[in-house]
């Protein structure tokens, strides 16, 4: 897969292959720690399943499928993520505030705009309530005909084991620090040097990485308050409280540098 986007997950990356040369599975469960490329390695699958290429070349990421699902306007590309207070994937519906599993359904439910394969991607998947889960459960059972539903979640148990059950499942792990480097130089973030220190920071997580990498003062926060940290170990027990409420407001400005 010459075209893919994915780093360092040799395995899921081999899995996705597969798929593509086909016949792809009805639904697919991407399950791995935050950060590790799920919706990534969901977009190549979904490029290779919607691209016009020779199948053996999918994903090319030269022909107008492949250019559509890297901007993100391929009609028969549907995504759905967590929105609104909480961070839930909702039902939604035409009369909800937020779009969801409801939206997403009715978008499958028609014809491809394309003449071809039709794709849904729900990012956060473990964040769908359960009457969400419960609604989208019909689609993976029976779907129509062309559609792969692909759940990219984290923490696979929050997941009903009926849609489990359902999902061909795909597990990502945590990527080299190379590799992380690599990924942010291709997103031309980051000279060499500063690439380098954040594929040793991220812990192993490329979208933390390219977090850092748009958000750079977020680097200095980290260094603040792993300094606060270190020092916390020498200090009095009230010296600790005293540094670890001071030190609240700064995680605060951290965790929203990295949103």
């Amino acid at each position: 897969m010459d075209g893919a986007r994915t780093r360092g997950q040799a395995t899921a990356l081999g899995a996705v292959a597969a798929m593509i040369r086909g016949p792809a599975p009805h639904a697919v469960l991407l399950v791995g720690p935050d950060g590790v490329g799920k919706t990534t390695l969901a977009l190549d699958l979904a490029a290779g399943l919607l691209c016009t290429a020779a199948r053996s070349d999918r994903p090319c990421r030269a022909c107008r499928a492949c250019r559509m699902v890297d901007g993100g306007g391929h009609p028969d590309l549907h995504r759905l993520a967590p929105a609104g207070p909480g961070g839930q994937v909702v039902f939604g519906g035409p009369e909800a505030r937020y779009r969801g599993v409801r939206d997403l359904l009715a978008d499958l439910a028609l014809m491809s705009v394309e003449g071809g394969a039709r794709v849904a991607i729900v990012e956060g998947a473990d964040r769908m309530n359960e009457v969400a889960q419960s609604a989208l459960l019909k689609t993976l059972e029976e779907p129509g005909a062309g559609v792969t539903v692909v759940l990219c979640a984290d923490q696979e148990a929050r997941l009903l084991p009926t849609v489990r059950s359902r999902c061909f499942r795909v597990r990502l792990g945590l990527v080299g620090s190379r590799d992380i480097e690599a990924i942010v130089a291709d997103h031309g973030l980051s000279d060499p040097p500063t690439a380098a220190r954040l594929g040793r920071l991220a812990g192993g997580r490329p979208g933390l990485a390219l977090a850092y990498a748009r958000a750079p003062e977020a680097v200095l926060i980290r260094a603040e308050l792993t300094r606060v940290l270190l020092d916390l170990t020498d200090a009095r027990p009230s010296a600790r409280l005293a540094a670890a409420r001071a030190a609240v407001p700064r995680a605060t400005a951290l965790s929203a540098a990295l949103a």
